[in-house]
């Protein structure tokens, strides 16, 4: 594999990595406080970072199979991670 692609895949990982915690921070978020305006602010704010993240990832040229694998994975932690810390 070459290193551009490795750099690339680095990088991809550790955004969607931080995609998944400050997720699993609104998620706790919601959890503890119950309040439906913040809420409401967590779900949006998560849509409109996971919206910047396609744009980056298409600008980089990221294929659409690695963008489907990708958040098919994060899809996958996320929820596992939000049942298990959460209920």
């Amino acid at each position: 594999m070459k290193s551009e692609k490795k750099s690339l895949y680095f990088y991809m990982s550790v955004g969607y990595l931080g995609l998944l915690l400050v997720g699993l921070a609104a998620m706790r978020f919601i959890a503890v406080f119950h309040d439906s305006t913040g809420q409401a602010y967590a779900l949006f704010g998560f849509l409109l970072v996971v919206i910047y993240i396609r744009f980056v990832e298409k600008k980089l040229g990221i294929s659409n199979k690695e963008f489907i694998l990708g958040k098919v994975i994060l899809i996958v932690v996320f929820s596992i991670l939000t049942f298990w810390l959460y209920f």
